[in-house]
């Protein structure tokens, strides 16, 4: 049943007067005419006694006036509630991200939501794959920053794909591909390449290892690292190229990036979430950050 139909009936009932409620509602007095017959053909009952000079209740409109207004009471302290709730409530998210380097690339998001949202306190916390699943999984977490997301990884957990970004490939300013406009991953084959090792980072050494294989080329690994800056610090000196997500790029400094153009050379960043988290705070965040991704660099493709 229509609230606004609850509410036109209430102002008849009391004006007892077709004109008067009409004019009340800024409506026409056929319309309003017209809505009550709904009601009442709805109820299967009649509410009013018309004749041509006045409007009664009936004994059964009595009634419903009486629930009609508890209804409305109890619906305009429900938006009540619902506008104290979203506005000036506390609330408290524990985030976790993988890897120190994802921290540049959401400063800046944090601090706006925390400004335009003050009243939700946000927890940041660094750690692999597996221990932010188990703590989402244990009601430690709330949500999580991943990529390469392996559907094993999210049983009994939801996902929410924010961005695809693409990747590139970083290296020494001098390096021999440095001055390429792009490059294919089969243009790496047999260079000296910077992975990440199984151990510090299993997804991700495993992300690039399939990739090379998909590409059809040579992965010569001469290196293998824990996190990014300390792929940076190698590329620096010259010692390989590695692959890195366009989001990440505020994490490498003044070295060379070369985009690949390769189609499946993009990673997916996603927020996940333990399905059964009452926190009523996760889909504000998960919508602010999502609208904050694309106003940032409108070029990175959203989800599909």
């Amino acid at each position: 049943m229509d609230i606004n139909r609850l509410n036109e009936f209430i102002t008849l009932a009391t004006l007892l007067n077709y004109s008067k409620a009409a004019n009340q509602l800024y409506l026409t007095q056929p319309a309003l005419s017209r809505h009550i017959h709904d009601l009442e053909q709805t109820l299967g009952t009649q509410l009013f006694i018309r004749d041509t000079h006045n409007v009664h209740l009936t004994s059964v409109g009595e009634i419903f006036l009486k629930e009609a207004q508890e209804i409305i009471q109890r619906y305009n302290h429900a938006l009540d509630l619902i506008k104290e709730v979203s506005s000036t409530s506390t609330g408290e998210l524990k985030i976790g991200f993988l890897g120190t380097a994802s921290q540049s690339f959401l400063s800046d998001f944090v601090m706006g939501f925390t400004a335009s949202h003050p009243q939700i306190k946000l927890s940041m916390t660094s750690d692999a794959l597996d221990i932010l699943v188990k703590q989402l999984n244990d009601g430690l977490t709330d949500l999580a920053f991943v990529t390469h997301v392996d559907k094993n990884y999210l049983i009994g957990l939801e996902s929410k794909t924010i961005m695809k970004s693409p990747l590139l490939a970083v290296m020494h300013p001098t390096h021999a591909l440095a001055n390429r406009d792009s490059l294919s991953i089969k243009d790496l084959s047999g260079f000296p390449m910077i992975n990440f090792s199984p151990q510090a980072n299993p997804i991700t050494s495993d992300f690039n290892k399939q990739i090379f294989k998909k590409a059809g080329a040579q992965l010569n690994i001469v290196r293998e690292i824990p996190n990014i800056e300390t792929a940076a610090f190698c590329a620096s000196i010259n010692e390989g190229v590695f692959i890195m997500p366009e989001y990440l790029l505020s994490s490498i400094g003044s070295l060379r990036t070369v985009p690949l153009t390769d189609s499946f050379a993009y990673v997916t960043l996603n927020l996940i979430w333990k399905k059964k988290n009452p926190n009523i705070s996760i889909p504000v965040f998960v919508d602010s950050f999502s609208t904050y991704i694309q106003n940032r660099n409108p070029n990175l493709a959203p989800a599909d």
